[in-house]
């Protein structure tokens, strides 16, 4: 009796690209505590995109200040750059800083000292509650 083995092989496999892991800064802390969990919330989220992770920054409730012109601007917690220079950072390398869609609609309202509304800061962009969920399904987040 004859047998015969027949060896097959694979072609070979391309080497492929882990994806990109998803990480959610949320920060719903605003000027209480003059912007030290703010800033390190925008410091968290730049690590996270120098560690390759697809981060965003999302605003939510008190932390919905952040997200106007001029909020940033000042604060400046010992041993870490200044907030805006931050999110200019964040920004630069491809993070995306999102708000409350509600919070900017009812929550924030925010108005100047006479009285104007104030508009939203440079690539700051409204978006809903499923954003921020949705980003983070199989991925990982961190509140401030």
């Amino acid at each position: 009796m004859q047998t015969t083995t027949v060896v097959t092989s694979s072609p070979p496999r391309a080497h492929l690209q882990p994806e990109r892991g998803n990480y959610a800064v949320i920060l719903a802390s605003g000027l209480e505590d003059g912007g030290k969990r703010a800033t390190l919330a925008l410091a968290a989220a730049c690590t996270a995109q120098a560690m390759d992770l697809n981060t965003i920054v999302f605003l939510i409730g008190d932390g919905a200040y952040w997200g106007y012109d001029g909020h940033a601007e000042g604060v400046h917690a010992p041993g870490f750059p200044a907030l805006a220079d931050l999110m200019e950072s964040f920004f630069e390398s491809g993070g995306q800083i999102l708000l409350c869609s509600a919070c900017d609609a009812v929550c924030s309202s925010p108005t100047n000292t006479d009285g104007i509304s104030l508009k939203r800061r440079r690539g700051v962009r409204p978006q809903g509650l499923a954003s921020v969920l949705s980003h983070t399904v199989r991925g990982s987040s961190v509140t401030f």
